[in-house]
Formats: C-alpha cells, sequence, structure tokens
C-alpha cells in the first residue's frame, strides 16, 4: 500500500457519509407523502431499514441528523485533503 491506511479509511467514512445523507435527504422528501414510513441509516449493516419505533418522519429529527452528517462529511473532506497535500509535498520534496 502506497498511502497511509487513514486515506483508506477516510474514503470509507466519506461513502457512508454520502450514504446517509442520501437517507436523510430522502425523509425529507417524503415527509408529507402519506403513508410513508422514514427509514434510518444503519452503519453497521451499511443500508438502510425501516424504523421499529416510529413511523412518521420527524422534521425537526432529520434536520439534526442532517446537520450532523454535514459536519461529518466535512471533516472527513477537511482530513483527507490534508493527508493528500500531505503526500503532495512529500512527492515534490517541498516544491510546487
Amino acid at each position: 500500500m502506497i498511502f497511509d491506511p487513514s486515506i483508506n479509511n477516510l474514503e470509507q467514512a466519506l461513502r457512508v457519509s454520502a450514504a446517509r445523507q442520501g437517507v436523510i435527504s430522502h425523509n425529507l422528501a417524503n415527509a408529507n407523502t402519506p403513508g410513508y414510513e422514514a427509514l434510518e441509516f444503519d452503519e453497521e449493516l451499511g443500508r438502510a431499514i425501516k424504523r421499529q419505533d416510529k413511523k412518521n418522519v420527524v422534521i425537526e429529527e432529520e434536520m439534526a441528523a442532517l446537520s450532523d452528517n454535514s459536519v461529518r462529511y466535512s471533516s472527513y473532506v477537511k482530513l483527507l485533503s490534508t493527508k493528500l497535500n500531505i503526500i503532495r509535498t512529500i512527492a515534490t520534496q517541498g516544491r510546487r
């Protein structure tokens, strides 16, 4: 492996965060759809499953989850960018 293993971890974290964002967005988009049952992203299984305790979309909870996920995603992007800049500096021997 050429790169630090944390780069692979960050890549996977970005993928999980993007998938979570999709589920949250889907819930928000269908909040007023009659009969729609809210989905929850289950990290361990890596897929969306129906909630057992709640059937309705609670806008406040989804917006909080959306905000939390956005912060996580931004953090992952910043960390990955920093790692890649370090690799670029090493590869160019400090020259741009």
